[in-house]
Parts: structure tokens; C-alpha cells; sequence
């Protein structure tokens, strides 16, 4: 992930505070950045004692900053570091609500997992401790009531982003959110921005077809599906956190990392790792939640707000999505990195034979092909 040094710190420097969103930004050492917008299932195991006083502090210190002229001011957590996909939405999100609010209501964002990892941010959620939680939509799964999601994560599910659209707009998306929201009674705000597709980099081997995978140990998240998928691939799975992982590449503790292009750049893996694949396996994007009391709390005028600005932070960035990608692909041949187009056939042919015995066990029989054919 980006922005990190040598001993696995944030070296990116604060950004500016915009007069249209009060924005928040905290940095902190490696035990604080255990949890990433990767580790869907690890991050909240990695907090100890001492990250759990540490988040208490930041969410103290952000509930009671006053803030002058605004009515309400509400602190969002995500667990991805600044300069990525998540902290781009969460300002986008933060700048739609204070200009439709007539700048009564703002956002303190909080990255880089500060106040805890996926785990720990959404049972602060769950419990109204945390205003909002921005995440991947799978990454609801981490609550057992989100595991209907489960499915999201299936590799080759998607034809492209488009196709992910067409499922978040669905009767289906509305009513697997809908057993969510009821299940948990967290509010499901909106789409509010695209990730890139999950591609593979190593450090000296081009990957064309699974067989060049074979005994390479890639960093995946800590995702069974994810490490199935390399598993049927012939590679070993390492689960590394982001910030260990710029030393474990170039140390050769791992042969190469699954992620997407932009963090790829952003986290400097490409002083370490000189090939990179579009596999493009997994297509996501972003959601915002807020929780249940804070919900509660606004007037139906605030909701609306709140709703709206969700939606146009995800249309903001279905703009942008298409040229950022392309723009970190050109920044490649600069960097010394070699892409090598992949036997996508291939990839998909080795990974079937999971996601056929996967169906009716992980998720209802069935489901995976009714979405891969919306």
C-alpha cells in the first residue's frame, strides 16, 4: 500500500484541509497499521492492548474537535492508507455533503486503519462508537450477518466494472443490503467509488499462464477464496500486512504481491517487483455505512444529504476510475516494470473446478451464475 518507509512507517506527507471538508489525517506506526483495505479477515486479530487505547484516543480527540459553523461534524474510518482508492472516496464523499448541507455537516477522516483494523472498525460501527465506516463491499463479510456477500469474492464473477455496477444496482444487491442493514441495523449510504482490478507482480518472473505461478510465494490478502485462487494457480499463498510487505518483496520473504495497479505504484512495490499481470480476477468498489444511533440522530433533511452525497461521490468516481487505471499503466514503463498479458482462459480454466464444488457450499447454489450473467 502507499506511502510507506523503509520500517514499514507512513512517509506521505499530510495533505491540505480543505475549507469545504474538514479532514483528519493521523499516522502511526506499524502496530496501528496492522489492519489494510486487503485483510478482510485478519486486520482486527492484529490489534493489541496498545492499539485499541491508541484508536480510543483519535476517536476522543475527533468527537470533541470543535469545528466552527458546522452544525454536525462526523468522523469516518477506513483501513487503507492515505494516496489510495478508499481516502480519494472518502474526500469525494466528505466535499459532496458539506456542499449540499450548505457546509452544516463535515467529515473527519481518519486512515490507515488508526482506529482499529476491519474488525474492530466495524464493531465500533455496529455499537455507534464510529459515525461511518468506508470499505470494499465484501468487505462486509467480517460480520457473520455480511456473509451472504461471500460470493463478491469469487474469482472471474465479473466481466469488468460495468458488470459490478449492474449487480450493485440490483433487486438482488438491494436485498442481500437489506438483510444487512435489518440483521445489523447499520445504514448502507451508497457506492461511492470504484477499486482496480486485482492484478499479480513478481520480482524476476513474467506470468503469462498459471504454470509460471508454480512454486512462487505470492502476498495475497487473508481471504480463503483469494488463496484458493493461487493455490489452483501453483503458487503459495503468504498473508503479509501492508505495511511489512515493501520489506518482505525486497527482501524475497515473498516472490510477489496480488493487489491493483494504483496501490502497486502508490505502496512502491515496483522497486522490488519488475512483472506485473493483469489477471484482473476480482472487480470491487466502495461503500459507506453509518451507524445505527448516529443514524438515528439525523433529520430526514440530513438523510437525504447523506444518501446523495454517497451517490454522487460514486458517479464522481465512476468518472475517474477508467482514467486513473489507465494513468498508473503509463506510469509502468518508467518505473522499469515489464506487463505481460495473460492466458486469461487459463486462469479461469484451473480455478473453475473450485468455484463448481465452491457453489451451494460458500454461497446459495446457483447465485455465482445468476450474478455472472447479469
Amino acid at each position: 500500500m502507499p506511502g510507506l518507509d523503509s520500517v514499514g512507517q507512513s512517509k506521505v506527507p499530510p495533505r491540505f484541509h480543505s475549507t469545504s471538508c474538514n479532514i483528519c489525517y493521523y499516522y502511526s506506526v506499524n502496530l496501528i497499521l496492522a489492519g489494510t483495505g486487503d485483510e478482510m479477515l485478519k486486520g482486527g486479530k492484529q490489534m493489541g492492548i496498545l492499539a485499541r487505547m491508541a484508536a480510543g484516543a483519535i476517536l476522543a480527540a475527533v468527537s470533541f474537535t470543535p469545528v466552527s459553523a458546522q452544525d454536525v461534524t462526523l468522523t469516518l474510518g477506513h483501513v487503507a492508507p492515505p494516496n489510495t482508492s478508499y481516502q480519494a472516496a472518502a474526500e469525494r464523499f466528505a466535499a459532496e455533503l458539506s456542499e449540499l448541507s450548505g457546509g452544516t455537516m463535515s467529515v473527519n477522516i481518519v486512515p490507515g486503519a488508526a482506529l482499529g483494523g476491519l474488525s474492530e472498525l466495524w464493531a465500533q460501527t455496529r455499537s455507534s462508537a464510529l459515525d461511518l465506516h468506508l470499505i470494499d463491499i465484501g468487505g462486509v463479510i467480517a460480520m457473520k450477518e455480511g456473509r451472504p456477500f461471500l460470493v463478491t469474492w469469487a474469482p472471474f464473477l465479473f466481466k469488468d466494472q460495468a458488470h459490478f455496477h449492474r449487480f450493485t444496482e440490483s433487486d438482488l444487491f438491494d436485498e442481500l443490503m437489506g438483510g444487512l442493514e435489518e440483521s445489523t441495523g447499520i445504514k448502507y449510504l451508497g457506492y461511492v467509488g470504484d477499486r482496480p482490478p486485482r492484478i499479480v507482480t513478481t520480482a524476476d518472473t513474467p506470468v503469462a499462464k498459471p504454470d509460471d505461478l508454480k512454486g512462487l510465494k505470492i502476498r495475497t490478502p487473508q481471504h480463503p477464496f483469494v488463496i484458493a485462487a493461487f493455490e489452483a494457480w501453483g503458487a503459495s499463498s503468504a498473508p503479509i500486512g501492508a505495511a511489512e510487505l515493501l520489506i518482505a518483496l525486497k527482501t524475497g520473504v515473498v516472490d510477489g504481491q496480488d493487489n491493483g495497479v494504483t496501490d502497486f505504484i502508490g505502496g512502491g512495490y515496483a522497486e522490488a517487483n519488475k512483472h506485473l499481470t493483469p489477471i484482473n480476477y476480482i472487480l470491487s468498489g466502495l461503500g459507506v455505512w453509518m451507524s445505527p444511533a448516529k443514524w438515528a440522530e439525523m433529520s430526514e433533511e440530513q438523510r437525504g444529504w447523506l444518501m446523495q452525497a454517497a451517490t454522487r461521490a460514486g458517479i464522481e468516481g465512476k468518472k475517474l476510475h477508467e482514467a486513473e487505471v489507465a494513468a498508473a499503466f503509463n506510469q509502468l514503463d518508467a518505473l522499469g516494470v515489464t506487463v505481460t498479458e495473460p492466458d486469461i482462459d487459463a486462469f479461469r480454466a484451473a480455478i473453475e473446478p473450485w468455484i463448481k464444488g465452491t457453489d451451494g457450499k460458500a454461497w446459495p447454489a446457483g447465485q455465482y451464475d445468476l450474478i455472472n450473467s447479469l
